[in-house]
């Protein structure tokens, strides 16, 4: 490793992620190419998609290098202490299929699942503190969480439903349902007749 590039090193470090062209740039082609293999190979960056790296060994630094991205599903119910069970990582953004490959990957040692989401189901994410990136992460909200399980027709929905609507507040819900039939979002119906049918299950909850 070259001592003129050590501060440049020193800076990637602290940043959350880096790409391929930034280090190209700096050092030239051929040599960005033996540098990140060595850094690679001796496990100091992990790839986070393609040409995307970092120094933290975090699956999450995934949602911060795509523009648009949250923790969504069972893992963003897990995070809100909805689900007990820690399922592989998964990742929504509407960048998916376009600037990156949707599917299961491993990064740092854990599966995470990409999964694409339209631009019109964008919203309804909150910064999360996270202590294995010891910093805030883009996860749908506790309201979004049950629309997303439902509109994405999630297989464990049965076993998280019940327990994000008792956290949940109803009229965040609806007003979450009313954003996607303003922006015609098909499944918006769907949403909100099992919305209806969850209520009258579990009226004794939310009362």
């Amino acid at each position: 490793m070259r001592n003129k590039y050590k501060l440049f090193l020193e800076k990637l470090q602290d940043a959350d992620f880096f790409t391929f062209k930034l280090i190209e740039s700096k050092v030239g082609r051929n040599y960005a190419k033996v540098l990140v293999h060595n850094l690679k190979k001796s496990g100091k960056i992990v790839e986070l998609a393609k040409g995307i790296y970092t120094f933290k060994k975090s699956p999450y630094m995934l949602v911060k290098a795509l523009p648009k991205a949250y923790v969504g599903l069972g893992s963003a119910a897990f995070l809100h202490n909805a689900w007990e069970q820690a399922t592989k990582i998964t990742i929504l953004s509407p960048y998916v299929s376009h600037s990156i490959k949707a599917g299961e990957r491993e990064i740092a040692g854990f599966k995470v699942i990409l999964k694409k989401i339209s631009q019109k189901m964008f919203f309804g994410y909150e910064l999360k503190f996270l202590e294995d990136v010891n910093g805030l992460i883009r996860v749908s909200d506790v309201e979004k969480t049950f629309i997303d399980i439902i509109y994405l027709n999630y297989p464990f929905k049965e076993e998280i439903l019940p327990n994000l609507i008792e956290i949940s507040n109803i009229k965040k819900i609806k007003k979450y349902i009313l954003i996607m039939r303003k922006r015609n979002v098909k499944g918006w119906r769907k949403v909100n007749d099992e919305l209806d049918l969850i209520l009258k299950k579990y009226d004794s909850i939310v009362k």
